[in-house]
């Protein structure tokens, strides 16, 4: 057990009732999946990125956009994942529906703009239109065409669907209509999150970062805090991730991240350096309104100073405080849903990361970074920055990327991430490269990999989910 999580426990005042999301503390023991070695050549075999484009891609389901970013009948926006590219719009019937972005006539991707509003969808080539429920709507010079002498077959022509679902404020799609409905898919994970309200959080910023490494070099990254001592050596100033809770949750998995403290390997607990008032006592993100004010003890226990000024005000507050348990005030949760979005967030902000993979090159992914806020009532729509792709390889302003909207600390730590995508690809495809050794830290990993392998051999699909325990250890005792 961390020294956070045992000085957590044995604080004087816990909060003692129940919520719906679980607290980290004291740590469920996950179950023993071994030591195997993870062989590199899944990061950049052509023939496993396409059995993961026929298992796993194309089977499970994927975060498009939030529902607010349609605000009234064709409004539209474009998602591309892999070698296909979808449309999601709303109709005249305000039902939001998504349909492969390709013209029925000679293919063509019909729409080209990644977002805006239209009621018709024209092919730029020549000229064939389609209605925003997917239904065709012209065929430009009919007459030319002897197959439809006898009339034109609408319903076959048609833009072809996908299966779309919502959950959280989001947008979700499955390619896979047999799928299973989207809220079991999330399961467990899904419910604990509720608890966060996020149809209320507000998209202030959306950016794109192409790094020169496997997809799952990124997932792996931002899904283990082992990294953090010697990669982001900012972070255990603030945060505790030597040693973190860790749960498996069927297929998906969640850990906290440890903020407004001070890892224990760092020497120094107590002291309020600069970067510390900056991220743990400051006003950074522009909400917090001084509730750490006046404080002056030690840097490792504001955490547990911000719970009590929380819980005092919780009654009154926009922020859901009240159906929140001691971690969730002031902690980031941090949520991995298989295989491709990440949700990270604290009660007054978040971030959402979504992996995708290049439409052919296994070299190459895209790294979406979401920034979410949850502002007062009556706050204004926010005008989001464009989303824009920026390559790391560029040597890229992370925070100057972002236009003011994300901590430059954070954005650092991205950059960081990013630097090591090329040299991870480059060492994995080394013949002195062994396998990956994961330690327990880096379970979140092992258990990510089997799944991927479960998908690719079918012992797995969206219609024979794991149960949400079944990645777990039940047995009562106590970890530490």
């Amino acid at each position: 057990m961390a020294q956070i999580e045992r000085e957590f426990l044995e604080r004087t005042e816990p909060t003692e009732r129940a919520f719906k999301a679980p607290p980290f503390i004291p740590r469920v023991k996950n179950a023993d999946l071994g030591l195997e070695k993870l062989g590199g050549e899944r990061y950049y075999s052509p023939a496993f990125m396409k059995a993961e484009w026929d298992k796993i891609w194309t089977k499970t389901w994927q975060l498009a956009a939030r529902v607010d970013e349609f605000t009234e009948p064709g409004a539209f926006y474009v998602h591309e994942l892999g070698k296909e590219s979808f449309i999601f719009v709303m109709g005249d019937d305000r039902q939001i529906r998504g349909f492969y972005n390709v013209c029925q006539h000679r293919g063509n991707r019909l729409c080209q703009s990644d977002l805006g509003v239209m009621d018709t969808f024209t092919c730029p080539f020549h000229g064939w239109k389609w209605n925003t429920d997917g239904t065709l709507k012209q065929v430009a010079d009919p007459q030319f065409f002897r197959q439809f002498d006898a009339g034109i077959p609408t319903e076959e022509l048609g833009l072809t669907p996908v299966k779309v679902a919502f959950w959280g404020g989001w947008v979700w799609f499955n390619m896979d209509h047999d799928a299973c409905p989207l809220q079991e898919y999330l399961g467990e994970a899904g419910v604990q999150l509720e608890t966060y309200e996020f149809e209320k959080f507000h998209l202030l910023n959306y950016q794109t970062f192409e790094w020169n490494g496997n997809w799952k070099h990124a997932w792996d990254a931002f899904n283990e805090s082992y990294h953090f001592g010697e990669l982001h050596p900012d972070m255990i100033e603030f945060g505790e991730g030597h040693d973190i809770p860790i749960e498996l949750l069927g297929i998906h998995s969640r850990m906290i991240n440890f903020n407004r403290t001070v890892s224990e390997i760092v020497e120094d607990q107590d002291t309020i350096t600069p970067l510390r008032q900056h991220m743990m006592l400051g006003d950074q993100e522009g909400r917090r309104k001084n509730e750490t004010k006046g404080y002056t003890g030690s840097a490792k226990d504001v955490h547990l100073e911000e719970i009590r000024r929380r819980r005092a005000v919780e009654d009154e507050s926009y922020l859901p405080f009240e159906q929140m348990n001691d971690e969730q005030l002031v902690h980031q949760y941090h949520y991995s849903f298989f295989p491709s979005a990440t949700f990270t967030q604290t009660p007054e902000s978040g971030a959402v990361f979504r992996y995708r993979p290049h439409a052919t090159d296994p070299n190459i992914c895209y790294y979406d970074f979401f920034v979410m806020s949850h502002l007062p009532p009556g706050t204004p729509k926010q005008e989001r920055p464009e989303n824009k792709t920026h390559r790391h390889v560029d040597g890229i302003d992370y925070a100057e990327a972002f236009g003011g909207t994300f901590d430059p600390v954070l954005a650092n730590v991205l950059s960081q991430d990013g630097s090591n995508m090329t040299t991870m690809q480059a060492g994995v495809k080394s013949d002195s490269f062994k396998g990956m050794n994961l330690c327990d830290q880096e379970i979140r990993l092992r258990h990510f990999h089997k799944i991927i392998d479960d998908f690719i051999s079918g012992e797995t699909t969206t219609r024979n989910l794991p149960d949400g325990e079944a990645y777990l250890d039940r047995n009562p005792t106590i970890i530490g």
